[in-house]
């Protein structure tokens, strides 16, 4: 008996919770042997800065190798090689979603997804692409997904459509690595800080500052630090840029670019720290659920259907530098961290585990719909 075929497309492989997010699915999904998953990138992905590696061996991968900017060349090598796949799933993320655009009106028996990683008019503000996808959306030629209620409450409005399926991220348990001893020893010797760790691209809707800015303010009142330390590629130059020259000289602030073993940093972690403008769900705080560790983030997007204040986290009331000091304080200051902890790890137990989220995908896929 011939195995379905089910086909990712991303744009790229570069470190981001999407992209993040798409890996772990495909190689959760290969592990059913009736499919046959194949993850499909339109740019190249070097292995150093990019994902590429943990893609598992029961997963096809395959990459068009496309530059930046729109390629009706690699549009036309994409439709050709689905032509000559017939897959029965396609399902696209991110900006993948038009370069489906002739191969939708070819096939006549493949069943179209696409997820809507973050609030929708930010995934899609210009309005001609957005009548585009509305129309194939209501029209039933693609079935949309979004990643919390959040982003449900936004896609509705967005398209003043009334249905729309929710399916959470989800990660796999992760696994230190042997770098583990030696961060313990670079980072945890000093009894008189709390350590927080920030993991995030530099990039303004991660508004990386407001953190900086808050833990600034709170080493300048209290008698035990912060120390805060941001993972994260550079998406922009000159933004981290600016918040180099913010953090100035200070000792208790350091920068550490991309990094592969983030599990480490945050077993080793007191808090893990998100001031976001907007979110999905991100990839990054349901890690920080899965270690146990404690989280203090802004109420955006999706966080705040994740995050129960003082259950399994701590939010703060809005975006101003006062309220994440003053919440910042309260986590570190709380008399009951443990039941956090402990909650933390249940609610990813529970909830965000990638095989739950594999599950309901397989569930969308065989029936339409989400039982």
């Amino acid at each position: 008996m011939a195995r379905m075929k089910i086909v990712h497309i991303l744009g790229d492989l570069r470190r981001g919770g999407a992209e993040r997010f798409v890996v772990d699915l495909c190689n959760e999904l290969a592990q059913n042997e009736q499919y046959e998953i194949y993850l499909v990138s339109l740019g190249e992905n070097v292995e150093k800065s990019t994902f590429i590696s943990e893609v598992s061996s029961k997963v096809n991968y395959l990459s068009f190798h496309k530059k930046r900017g729109l390629s009706l060349k690699v549009l036309f090598r994409l439709t050709s090689w689905l032509v000559e796949q017939k897959p029965a799933i396609v399902h696209t993320h991110l900006h993948t979603f038009e370069y489906l655009v002739l191969y939708r009106f070819i096939s006549r028996n493949c069943r179209f997804f696409h997820t809507v990683h973050s609030i929708a008019e930010a995934e899609c503000p210009n309005f001609l692409i957005k009548a585009f996808r509305e129309l194939l959306y209501r029209s039933n030629k693609v079935t949309p997904i979004v990643v919390s209620a959040d982003g449900s409450e936004s896609f509705r409005k967005y398209y003043g459509m009334k249905k729309v399926t929710v399916i959470e991220n989800g990660r796999p348990f992760l696994m230190l690595t042997d770098k583990a001893p030696l961060l313990i020893k670079e980072y945890k010797q000093d009894k008189n800080s709390f350590l927080l760790v920030h993991v995030g691209r530099i990039m303004k809707v991660k508004n990386q500052l407001l953190m900086i800015k808050a833990v600034q303010k709170f080493n300048a009142i209290e008698e035990k630090k912060c120390k805060l330390l941001l993972i994260g590629d550079i998406r922009d130059q000159s933004l981290y840029q600016q918040l180099y020259e913010a953090t100035g000289n200070d000792g208790f602030i350091e920068f550490l670019g991309g990094k592969d073993n983030i599990a480490d940093y945050l077993n080793i972690a007191d808090f893990f720290c998100l001031s976001s403008v907007y979110e999905g769900m991100p990839i990054s705080l349901i890690e920080a659920l899965s270690a146990g560790c404690i989280s203090i983030c802004t109420k955006a997007g999706g966080i705040k259907d994740m995050i129960e204040n003082e259950i399994n986290g701590f939010l703060s009331t809005d975006n101003s530098v006062d309220s994440y000091y003053q919440t910042i304080k309260k986590a570190v200051f709380y008399p009951d961290k443990q039941r956090i902890k402990e909650n933390s790890f249940n609610s990813f137990k529970l909830n965000y585990h990638i095989g739950a989220s594999g599950q309901k995908h397989f569930q969308a896929y065989n029936l339409g719909l989400i039982q």
